[in-house]
């Protein structure tokens, strides 16, 4: 027989029928099904002895001034500078789970600039878009040679000796 208190319906209606608050048809099922089932029936027997824990637990007496003193630190606690909130509220924060996760990431990211130093590879065509000094020296001079054969150009035609 499949125990359904491997349903969570089931699980729901074990702890109602501890905590009293199942009607009789469903009480007369559940009880049947205890008698046939061991870990319901134990599941009972644990919730049995929880709620007469709870039963017999006598709470210590609140003090006379409780209230003035909570106030008093709920008081102390908003007049705190910013900073000192900010910093109680991340002790208090559930970061454990977190810190393997930023560990990793941090290792990671030191991993890759260690094996990328220098920051910005050179583009693929670098070599094919610099210019060598020689080359830039040989378009100066052809440069040179043009201005040159201008100046020779417009003192070779007749009409510029009229114009100077």
């Amino acid at each position: 027989m499949n125990c359904p208190l491997r349903k969570e319906d089931t699980a729901h209606m074990l702890l109602d029928y501890s905590a009293g608050r199942l009607d009789t048809t469903s009480i007369a099922v559940l009880e049947q099904h205890m008698a046939s089932c061991a870990e319901c029936a134990a599941f009972r027997t644990e919730q049995a002895a929880v709620w007469d824990a709870l039963d017999a637990w006598k709470p210590s007496p609140v003090s006379l001034d409780f209230n003035r003193r909570l106030w008093q630190r709920i008081d102390a606690a908003d007049a705190a500078p910013w900073y000192k909130r900010l910093v109680e509220s991340l002790r208090m924060a559930p970061w454990k789970p977190v810190l393997p996760l930023t560990a990793a990431i941090l290792i990671i990211a030191a991993g890759f600039l260690f094996d990328h130093p220098g920051g910005r590879s050179p583009a693929p065509n670098a070599a094919a878009n610099s210019v060598s000094v020689t080359e830039a020296e040989q378009v100066e001079q052809a440069l040179d040679d043009i201005q040159l054969l201008r100046q020779l150009n417009t003192s070779a035609t007749p009409g510029s000796a009229k114009k100077m």
